[in-house]
């Protein structure tokens, strides 16, 4: 039996097997890492979405003033998100001025992700 060449042959398997090993973690691990990057987007076009929800309440409360029934605000908050509100979207209720019976609809972007909020008066 020739025993010439035997432990090359076995470290290039175990070469192989730990390359393979490591190629294999590093693609798990850029998958989790997008997936993070996509939750951490989701979050903050959610919280967008709340800061318009927020603002209506802000107008119903009287502190500012009623806005026209059509685009109630665009609005880019200094992280990168933004928000949209609008009133009365499907127009099924008829616009009035003031917060009684009236359906606003918020939705927040960042990035990719989009998260809105509806939102009944």
């Amino acid at each position: 039996m020739n025993s010439h060449g035997i432990a090359l042959l076995i470290t290039m398997i175990l070469l192989g097997t730990m390359i393979a090993t490591a190629l294999s973690v590093a693609v798990l691990v850029m998958g989790e890492t997008g997936i993070t990057r996509l939750v951490d987007d989701s979050v903050l076009a959610l919280f967008a979405a709340d800061a318009g929800a927020e603002k209506m309440f802000y107008v119903c409360s009287g502190k500012i003033p009623y806005p026209s029934p059509a685009n109630f605000t665009v609005n880019n908050l200094g992280n990168g998100a933004r928000y949209e509100v609008h009133i009365d979207d499907d127009g099924d209720i008829p616009w009035t001025d003031s917060c009684n019976d009236t359906r606003v609809v918020s939705t927040g972007s960042y990035n990719t992700a989009q998260r809105s909020f509806e939102v009944s008066y």
